[in-house]
């Protein structure tokens, strides 16, 4: 299709509501497709599809009932638990079985600090992830060691061990790997891009910048929107580490391969191998679990590739991420499936 085709912004589909408007930074209307195969559905006459750039704007249109379902915890964690008291608002946990999100610190292999794999190690000994997950996650989500997350119960393995808080053993790997306190104190001096647009993640960088400075390494902030960020790691490759959110997906040949297979370092492209990482092990560990048709033998071959991450720390994967619906009350069947609010909404209606 052509870059310069209408239907790029005024698609034609065959579902259950009807294109009627694009007002871009505002909103995308749909009206009810009176020729939809599946009469009387859909139930809607119409669906209004906002854009609130503010997580607390979003807050107050939900509490109010200004907006009817927001996904993909649409609200900072801080309110989660007073939205669990609000009598007019409902929490959705299903709907999210294509996406199991996590977040996740992730170095650049073409910065000399991070090719030597004792100075990752010394930032998983440093990082406290009950930190992230207690003040920055609010008690949401889980304390995870690998890349796959307890949702993926099919291939996760639970009993990876964690790197022991020590800062001592931190200081001694850094000192090790040729990277000793200057005059100043200080080892390094870096810039960490938390992922743009979210505060979860700026939150939570800046937990990291106080963890890393107690053992000489300096670490400068970099506050961007969205589109910035992803030039920025994947196209200019112009960062030295991340932190932000990915999604496993609903298998790890889709939503986990991608992020550690040497053949997808493709820069320019985004939420691929931002690291850089290259191991032929894990290459071939993945190519295998990618055609293998006996379950037992493929949750081996994943289980051994998390096992190869968790030692090589391309990245350190800190915890898995919340995602919830929020709802007004009186809607119901917004969530039918896996899919959650990412379906038709064909049978969403209102409660009188």
């Amino acid at each position: 299709m052509s870059p310069r085709t209408p239907h790029n912004s005024a698609p034609v589909g065959t579902g259950p509501f009807v294109f009627k408007e694009w007002v871009r930074g505002s909103h995308v209307e749909f009206v009810r497709n009176e020729n939809y195969w599946d009469a009387p559905r859909p139930y809607l006459d119409r669906l209004i599809i906002r854009f609130i750039a503010d997580a607390s704007a979003r807050s107050i249109a939900l509490e109010t009932g200004e907006a009817h379902v927001g996904p993909s915890t649409p609200i900072p964690l801080s309110d989660l638990a007073r939205f669990e008291t609000l009598p007019n608002i409902g929490i959705e946990r299903r709907g999210y079985g294509y996406k199991n999100n996590l977040s996740r610190i992730e170095f650049n292999f073409e910065h000399p600090f991070f090719k030597d794999v004792r100075v990752r190690k010394a930032f998983a000994h440093t990082i406290d992830k009950s930190v992230i997950h207690k003040t920055v996650n609010f008690g949401y989500g889980s304390i995870i060691e690998g890349p796959i997350v307890p949702s993926l119960a099919k291939f996760y393995v639970p009993d990876l061990p964690a790197y022991a808080i020590d800062t001592a053993k931190a200081e001694a790997l850094l000192d090790e790997a040729g990277f000793p306190r200057g005059s100043d104190g200080i080892r390094q001096r870096l810039t960490l891009d938390p992922l743009g647009g979210q505060d979860l993640y700026k939150r939570g960088g800046e937990y990291i910048k106080q963890a890393l400075a107690g053992v000489g390494v300096e670490v400068s902030l970099r506050s961007q929107d969205f589109p910035t960020y992803i030039k920025r790691v994947y196209t200019d490759r112009d960062f030295d580490f991340t932190y932000h959110g990915m999604s496993n997906l609903f298998d790890p040949t889709v939503g986990v391969q991608r992020l550690y297979w040497s053949k997808n370092f493709k820069p320019g492209i985004p939420f691929t191998n931002g690291s850089g990482y290259s191991s032929p092990v894990v290459d071939k560990l993945l190519e295998a679990a990618a055609i293998e048709v006996n379950p037992e033998l493929r949750f081996q071959q994943f289980a051994d590739f998390q096992r190869q991450i968790h030692d090589d720390l391309p990245d350190i994967n800190v915890v898995s991420s919340p995602d919830l619906t929020l709802y007004d009350k009186r809607v119901a069947d917004h969530t039918v499936g896996a899919e959650g609010l990412a379906g038709s909404l064909a049978y969403a209606h209102f409660i009188a």
